[in-house]
């Protein structure tokens, strides 16, 4: 059987809500009928969910990053702290306001940003520190936070990974100055592409929904700040509403999926299964493993190899560190000899299994059967070598 990496779920109101906002043709990012205001709705259940009293909905969970760090005023030359184990719009938000991006290797732990190397990264043009959920795992946000409140230092969540995640009891995205979420195809909650910014502090909310408008004033088009168009539009809130309707329920699948594979997996030489710490939940957004070549028999990229041709179950590669980027390190953001061994193991180890919210069992053990003989095969290939 085919086993896709990741698939999204058709929420079952989808066409209901999208087909009502098209039948009252309340369908850009202005809505005056309250019934069919899925933008509204969007924000307001979404910041509810996550436990903030505010929500700012945009195009992509990389416009709202772009949008937290214009909303705290990052300029050219600031400096903004964030792991090198991470997707490249974590970076790119930092340069796209003008900053520069200070990169700190990942914890062996929690694949997350190694916390006891952040201090001494710090300067006096810090701004921010921007930790990452990592495949639903939560950074240890009581670390962040208290190095945050030393330097005088803003904290924006990159939760795009972690919708459902919990730390310590509390949700991600509640716990820094803004965070960000993702509405990607293969997200918890997905609406295709799209979005949202949250925070608890109503100056950051209004400056947001204003620079997402393109900084209009009053009068309207009177323009004291420089803006985006990063506006959702109500057909794609529409969607996206009623996915989030199916969160708890998506959350809890992932979780499941989890625990098939943990099961599966966790008596497999040379297999490192994904972390989850005491004081995390984690929503499992992907389903990542490392593959300890020297242990298991194969390298990563040969697993890989194995599982397309000879079993169609598609994978992917973690994330290439933000410090061997080529495009960052031809424009000075990072020396190319700087070495950040966690983040270079867990790019050359690890690849994500397939994830999809409605994966069936059947198709997680046919996964796991397929490592299983992977693995077999590659202590036939030892004994043969004796």
């Amino acid at each position: 059987m085919r086993v896709p990496t990741c698939i999204p779920v058709i929420p079952k109101n989808a066409k209901k809500y999208v087909n009502a906002a098209i039948d009252k043709n309340w369908i850009s990012s202005l809505c005056l009928d309250e019934q069919v205001n899925f933008i509204e709705k969007l924000e307001k259940g979404m910041a509810r969910y996550v436990g903030v009293r505010y929500g700012v909905s945009t195009t992509s969970g990389s416009t709202a990053l772009d949008l937290a760090l214009a909303t705290l005023g990052i300029k050219p030359d600031d400096e903004v702290i964030i792991p090198s184990f991470t997707m490249i719009a974590t970076a790119h938000a930092v340069i796209h306001n003008g900053g520069i991006p200070v990169f700190v290797d990942a914890d062996e732990e929690t694949w997350c940003m190694d916390t006891s190397l952040i201090e001494q990264t710090i300067t006096g043009r810090t701004k921010a520190i921007i930790p990452v959920h990592i495949y639903g795992h939560p950074e240890d946000m009581d670390k962040i936070n208290a190095i945050a409140e030393k330097h005088n230092l803003d904290v924006i969540e990159d939760a795009a990974e972690a919708i459902g995640t919990q730390y310590k009891g509390e949700m991600a995205g509640s716990l820094g100055n803004i965070a960000c979420f993702s509405f990607y195809a293969n997200k918890i909650i997905t609406s295709g592409e799209g979005g949202i910014l949250v925070t608890d502090n109503e100056n950051f909310a209004k400056r947001a929904h204003m620079l997402k408008d393109q900084a209009f004033g009053v009068p309207r088009f009177i323009h004291e700040d420089i803006g985006f168009n990063f506006r959702m539009n109500n057909l794609t809130a529409a969607y996206a509403f009623a996915s989030f309707e199916e969160v708890e329920d998506a959350v809890e699948k992932r979780r499941g999926n989890a625990k098939l594979y943990s099961d599966g997996l966790s008596d497999i030489e040379g297999i490192t299964l994904p972390p989850e710490k005491d004081y995390a939940k984690s929503s499992f957004w992907m389903y990542g493993i490392l593959i300890d070549e020297a242990v298991f028999g194969f390298s990563k990229t040969k697993v890989k190899d194995i599982l397309k041709q000879k079993y169609t179950i598609d994978t992917r590669d973690f994330f290439y560190p933000m410090h061997r980027q080529p495009s960052l390190i031809k424009r000075d953001y990072v020396r190319d000899d700087i070495s950040m061994p966690i983040s270079e193991k867990l790019w050359n180890c690890g690849l994500y299994l397939p994830s999809s919210t409605n994966l069936k069992e059947a198709e997680i053990n046919y996964v796991v059967e397929a490592i299983r003989n992977i693995k077999a095969s590659s202590l036939n290939c030892q004994t043969k070598a004796k």
